[in-house]
């Protein structure tokens, strides 16, 4: 049996494409079926280097030397090609025999493979960063969630009984921002909208704006993580089904921690830090830093709205104040509410010039929480003391105290009584 010619009919007839150049004249003088069917034509006879733009590429070749095997891709037809070449001289002529391979689909499986492979092993190194952090609070997990997604912000909200915290990460400026609405504002603004979640699937995910995560209810709280979908959001690992399931879990296992000890640290009408955290911290947290800044707050009036339009009222009064607060309040700036009327605002490490710049931010958002027209004007007295490395911890809590009431009595108005 003529195994031979078995192999040339097999190459030709079902491997595909052969082609044969005469080396002398740089024309084509064999073609198979197949690279005929492809061409749709008859090149031979041709210009190589006119019928098969391949060949421009093709490496230099050695007479009866070993075959040389390259590749090319064929940008009009989007075809990926690994093609062996050689030359053998044959009645006194050159010529070169070119096997063409189509591995477009081979390519495209390597490519992903390769993507896959690149993907589990960005998460895995992600999933080490968060079991790292799995003791810490949960919105520690924003950082590394804006950096594996290489979005610029990244939100956690955390809806309790009528309100709704949102926590910001922005990745620029590496630090976070909190801000407190109710529930009614939350539900007016859409922030757990439905439409924000189509592109969970991938399907509809908006080009860009904010994007839902991941949400859900753990213990009665709904909460959500949402993403800005810009232009160098990584939009494929947005859409991974076993990212969001490592966050999912991170993020109701420290749902589900703080939830147990909230309530202990937290003013129930405000939200704010309440006066036994603020005891833990500042004989923990407060001493021995860079420096300090101490802002004691004193709400003017409250006892006259409570006499005069009742306690609803006076919460109402309680709550602007802190919201004014709250919207100073960052990772290093702590807000507390020591009991009744007065707040404490405790700023770790920071300069004079943003102690300053702290204290006008705060003034700026009093301002415009006293433009809504609810008939509460709230007035409040502040003082405020700095203090650098070395610093008497109790002296600045007694000067800051000192310039508070200075600040309350140049308040009052005519008649007016101090308290």
């Amino acid at each position: 049996m003529d195994f031979q010619n078995i192999i040339g009919k097999f190459m030709t007839e079902k491997v595909g494409y052969t082609v044969i150049v005469c080396s002398d004249t740089s024309e084509i003088v064999y073609t198979d079926s197949l690279y005929l069917e492809k061409c749709g034509e008859d090149i031979t006879g041709k210009k190589v280097r006119e019928a098969c733009g391949w060949h421009q590429e093709c490496p230099e070749l050695i007479t009866d030397g070993d075959a040389v095997e390259w590749e090319y891709i064929d940008a009009s037809d989007k075809k990926y090609y690994s093609i062996k070449s050689a030359r053998f001289s044959e009645e006194k002529r050159e010529y070169e025999i070119h096997l063409l391979t189509d591995i477009t689909g081979y390519m495209s499986l390597n490519r992903d493979v390769t993507k896959y492979m690149g993907f589990f092993k960005k998460l895995s190194k992600f999933q080490t960063a968060v079991l790292e952090k799995l003791s810490d609070t949960y919105y520690e997990l924003l950082p590394l969630v804006a950096d594996y997604l290489k979005t610029d912000r990244t939100c956690f909200l955390l809806q309790r009984g009528d309100n709704v915290e949102i926590i910001t990460f922005d990745r620029k400026e590496k630090n976070y921002s909190n801000e407190r609405v109710s529930r009614k504002e939350a539900e007016k603004q859409g922030l757990f909208a439905e439409d924000k979640e189509k592109g969970q699937a991938g399907d509809t995910m908006p080009a860009s704006g904010d994007y839902i995560l991941i949400s859900g209810e753990i213990s009665g709280d709904r909460y959500a993580v949402t993403v800005h979908n810009g232009p160098g959001t990584d939009g494929d690992a947005l859409r991974e089904p076993a990212f969001k399931s490592v966050i999912r879990l991170y993020i109701e296992n420290g749902v589900m921690r703080e939830k147990l000890v909230y309530e202990s640290e937290h003013d129930g009408l405000t939200g704010l830090l309440n006066k036994g955290k603020y005891l833990s911290m500042a004989e923990k947290n407060f001493v021995g830093l860079d420096s300090i800044a101490i802002f004691n707050f004193d709400v003017n009036n409250l006892k006259k709205m409570n006499d005069l339009f009742g306690h609803e009222a006076g919460d109402k009064l309680i709550i602007k104040s802190a919201d004014s607060i709250r919207k100073v309040i960052n990772n290093k700036v702590h807000g507390f509410r020591m009991g009744g009327d007065e707040f404490l605002m405790v700023a770790e490490n920071v300069t004079r010039e943003e102690t300053d710049t702290i204290k006008k931010r705060w003034e700026e958002e009093l301002a415009r929480l006293n433009t809504a027209d609810d008939g509460i004007n709230c007035v409040i007295a502040l003082g405020v003391a700095y203090g650098e490395k070395g610093y008497d911890y109790a002296a600045l809590l007694k000067l800051a105290d000192e310039r508070m009431y200075e600040d309350k009595k140049s308040k009052k108005k005519p008649g007016e009584e101090i308290r």
